[in-house]
């Protein structure tokens, strides 16, 4: 359903409308929506709340306008790193982009750190186990990243950025139609300096003198919709996305960067075979291919290349058929049939993967009963058969209720299954390293999620109470990869609470604590705090003007066995437009320079043993960033 974070810009009830009247197309375009009606917590983040971002990453957008989520880079923007939905592990989040899985079957992680957000039209998150639907590792959620299309009208943008992190940017779009083509391409670039990681103290003579670590990105893409007539059309998505990051090390390396190159490429047909029956045909391929170089030296000055452009990637490729049925009675299904192949290869990790098959079938049941009209209800069962690690079949229920004028409760319950990762399949010991087990079983959950949504005049509040266990865990049994007998239970609380006060001011506030642990353990697991809260205050004292204010803490967390975490955050921004087509953006991030640790860094075992500590790496310190934004 809606949450206060929809109603992010100073004109909060046009832009709920706004959202909600958007004709959606297709069943994918309208699956997150369509969960939401049947019990599912979604958030949605839209193009406005982007532009406000300024030279902020994907982390950043998520931190600021989910709540409950958790998200940052490991050495700063564009760097994968961490993750936590409702207390969950990163591998429990299922990532997408328009549709197509990022986190697949054999890279579990998250791989966004070369996409911008210029280049994105919203941002879907939808809370909760996900797996009937969406399959593999939504465990605890998806997040479906919906890159910039056609909205209705003939347009296009230019913008541009810097900030005092020595970044700078640009992006354009044009989107336009033609009789019953649609068609929209889009492009951005953002190069930087980035900051120092590390304090001074705990940075060896022996690694790079460019103590900062650096990056540069860039995306561009292009989407064609082609109405056939009233009741098919073709869509047909190309994107590519390349980086080129640097990862510092604090001992020992003077040279080491990834260089990555990613390719998405979709086709989807839907046609509307009657009023009662809508079918979907959607085929992809994403190719994601990196390249990896680290040069060492020792304290004798001796210069040793450790990975010389190693390559390590995968291809990503299926093909799904889904169908809506609507009978008389009103009942409907959602069913569907999907065919995913997933090959990898790692001259880092040393290994080659067969490729590993995934069928699946699936189907959503939604009865409707006429003595319960203010009531919607949804069950739903997932089959699927995987190459080499058996079978899963899981369940879901979900519902919700209209309580009166203000007040909706939404509930969802059901099962969810993980596949191992690369990591956990092949990965070979190097330097003190793990070695992987082809032959672990996946991991299975269970999860529950119960909410309530309440508005009245001015008023929003939406406590969310969330519970989750994940069995058959994949943990480590001396230095290798097993099913462990255990489980990870996670129970926790989320309130959110938003006041629009008039046109002009804007509050909204969100607190989340997750009580995450390992059966029979006192502690909390690594990676994820228990506490994460925020607030945001908006003023608009005219049309052309926009102010803001946005706090935020994060609470303590572990990696590595050593604390980070446990930070308050300040940031200022605004935007002027003057004109039809004319905005100045200004944010001031981490407004006080608070030196905070972001994360942990392992050095691993390569280097001498006084420097193996894991060390806290600092977040973003106080930075002022521009951005000139011309729209036609």
């Amino acid at each position: 359903m809606l949450t206060p974070l929809l109603l992010a810009a100073a004109t909060v009830a046009m832009e709920v409308d706004e959202v909600v009247t958007v004709e959606y197309r297709s069943l994918e375009e309208n699956l997150a929506w369509d969960q939401a009606a049947l019990g599912a917590d979604l958030v949605v983040i839209d193009r406005d709340q982007f532009e406000s971002i300024g030279e902020g990453d994907i982390n950043t957008l998520l931190n600021q306008f989910v709540p409950g989520l958790f998200a940052v880079g490991a050495r700063g923007r564009y760097d994968a790193g961490y993750a936590s939905l409702q207390g969950s592990r990163k591998q429990d989040i299922l990532w997408l982009i328009d549709g197509n899985r990022i986190n697949n079957r054999l890279y579990g992680g998250i791989y966004l750190d070369s996409l911008n957000p210029n280049i994105i039209e919203r941002i879907e998150v939808l809370k909760g186990g996900q797996g009937v639907v969406f399959g593999t590792e939504a465990i605890a959620g998806v997040i479906n990243i919906v890159t910039r299309n056609y909205q209705g009208e003939t347009e296009g943008s230019v913008s541009v950025g810097a900030d005092t992190l020595e970044t700078a940017s640009g992006s354009l779009f044009y989107t336009t139609a033609v009789d019953s083509l649609e068609w929209s391409l889009f492009g951005s670039a953002t190069t930087s300096e980035g900051y120092q990681l590390w304090r001074d103290e705990e940075i060896h003579w022996t690694a790079a003198d460019d103590k900062k670590r650096g990056y540069t990105v860039a995306n561009a893409g292009t989407k064609l919709r082609w109405v056939i007539n009233d009741a098919s059309q073709l869509t047909v998505l190309a994107q590519y996305n390349y980086g080129e990051l640097e990862r510092l090390r604090s001992y020992g390396t003077i040279d080491s960067h990834n260089e990555r190159r990613e390719q998405i490429y979709t086709a989807e047909y839907q046609f509307l075979a009657s009023d009662q029956l809508q079918l979907l045909l959607k085929g992809y391929y994403h190719g994601w291919d990196s390249h990896y170089t680290r040069i060492d030296q020792d304290i004798n000055g001796n210069v040793s290349v450790v990975d010389d452009d190693s390559y390590w990637g995968f291809e990503d490729y299926g093909l799904k058929l889904s169908a809506k049925l609507t009978q008389d009675n009103g009942d409907s299904w959602l069913m569907g049939t999907e065919l995913q192949g997933y090959r990898g290869e790692d001259e880092v990790m040393e290994f080659v993967s067969d490729t590993e098959v995934v069928r699946s079938l699936f189907a959503q049941y939604r009865p409707r009963f006429e003595a319960l009209a203010d009531t919607s209800v949804a069950v739903g069962l997932r089959y699927s058969d995987i190459d080499s690690a058996g079978d899963s079949l899981n369940w879901s229920l979900g519902g919700e209720h209209r309580l009166n004028a203000y007040g909706l409760l939404r509930a969802s319950a059901g099962t969810g299954f993980r596949l191992p990762s690369a990591d956990e399949l092949y990965s070979v010991e190097r330097e003190g390293g793990l070695i992987g087990n082809p032959d672990l079983d996946p991991e299975q959950s269970l999860n529950l999620n119960l909410g309530l949504s309440w508005q009245q005049d001015a008023w929003q509040l939406e406590p969310t109470l969330f519970w989750r266990r994940v069995d058959d865990l994949i943990g480590i049994q001396g230095n290798q990869y097993q099913n462990l007998d255990n489980r990870v239970e996670t129970k926790g609380v989320e309130l959110n609470l938003a006041w629009q006060g008039s046109d002009l001011w804007y509050w909204q506030g969100q607190m989340t604590y997750a009580d995450s642990r390992e059966n029979g353990s006192s502690e909390q697991i690594e990676e994820v705090p228990k506490w994460l809260a925020s607030s945001r205050l908006e003023h608009t004292p005219s049309d052309a003007l926009s102010l803001y204010l946005f706090v935020s803490y994060t609470g303590e967390f572990t990696d590595y066995a050593t604390e980070a975490g446990d930070y308050w955050l300040l940031e200022l921004g605004g935007s002027y437009r003057w004109g039809q087509h004319h905005t100045l953006r200004v944010r001031l991030e981490n407004a006080l320079d608070e030196e905070y640790a972001a994360s942990v860094f392992n050095p691993g075992s390569s280097v001498p043993e006084p420097e193996r500590s894991p060390k806290q790496t600092l977040g973003i310190p106080r930075n002022l960033q521009l951005n000139y934004h011309y729209q036609f």
